[in-house]
């Protein structure tokens, strides 16, 4: 088994989990709040004005929760080796843009083999990336909804229509960049089926590593040889120390 995420990663992880589903029911619950699924959360609170007062409190506990989680993964990339790692991993290459092409390749049966990924292939680069602006996105404008007043006095109306307006359609991008591509690539997707475990233990078995991520395997496993010889020249050198004593002791 190898890491695939650490306890902090997970802790992030969660986090993010946690606040983007709560924002994403609490929020479409206020725009389409006759809806089919909408309609039992109502009828399990009593229904009435309480149950959309409780919304907003959930909403609004869900952003602080999802801001708390990006200043601590602000805090991980810039502080900490593992952090500075993970961005510089992150970072799009040109190989990344080859792959897309092999990818396509692979696909449409043009070419045999898939292409060959490192820690982090394309898709999940830009589903960082597209994470990353959409939170930016989705935390500015809904400070600007929260304090409505403030905004008002700095923006007009004319700006706080906008940042509803931006609010609500990037809410139904980052939704739908979920359900259609990140759920699919975690648990639907057939190399991985029935799910791939690592959000949760944050462990990936070296059969996934090998189909998944065979770069980094390779380079893991070059890691493991070079420290593994010098355990054992450190291990010889000793020995030979310890002959050396005892031949002079002799």
């Amino acid at each position: 088994m190898f890491t695939r995420m650490t306890k902090p990663e997970l802790l992030q992880h969660w986090g993010l989990l946690v606040s983007f589903t709560f924002l994403v029911m609490t929020g479409f619950m206020l725009k389409f709040p006759d809806s089919w699924w909408v309609k039992p959360i109502r009828e399990i609170g009593g229904g009435g004005e309480k149950v959309f007062e409780l919304r907003g409190i959930v909403h609004r506990i869900s952003a602080v929760l999802l801001i708390l989680t990006a200043l601590a993964h602000l805090y991980y990339v810039l502080f900490t080796n593992r952090g500075k790692q993970f961005i510089k991993d992150m970072i799009p290459k040109l190989k990344d843009a080859r792959d897309v092409g092999e990818a396509f390749k692979y696909y449409f049966g043009i070419q045999r083999e898939k292409p060959l990924f490192d820690r982090f292939s394309y898709i999940e680069k830009a589903e960082y990336w597209a994470l990353i602006w959409g939170t930016v996105v989705m935390v500015t404008t809904g400070l600007m909804l929260w304090f409505d007043n403030v905004s008002l006095g700095l923006f007009t109306k004319l700006g706080l229509d906008a940042a509803t307006l931006i609010h609500y359609y990037e809410a139904i991008l980052a939704s739908l960049a979920i359900v259609v591509w990140h759920l699919y690539f975690v648990i639907f997707n057939p190399d991985v089926y029935p799910m791939n475990l690592s959000w949760i233990f944050g462990t990936i078995a070296e059969e996934e590593m090998l189909d998944e991520h065979p770069l980094e395997l390779e380079k893991l496993q070059k890691q493991e040889e070079k420290e593994s010889q010098i355990v054992i020249e450190n291990g010889n050198n000793s020995d030979e120390g310890r002959i050396d004593e005892t031949q002079r002791g002799n």
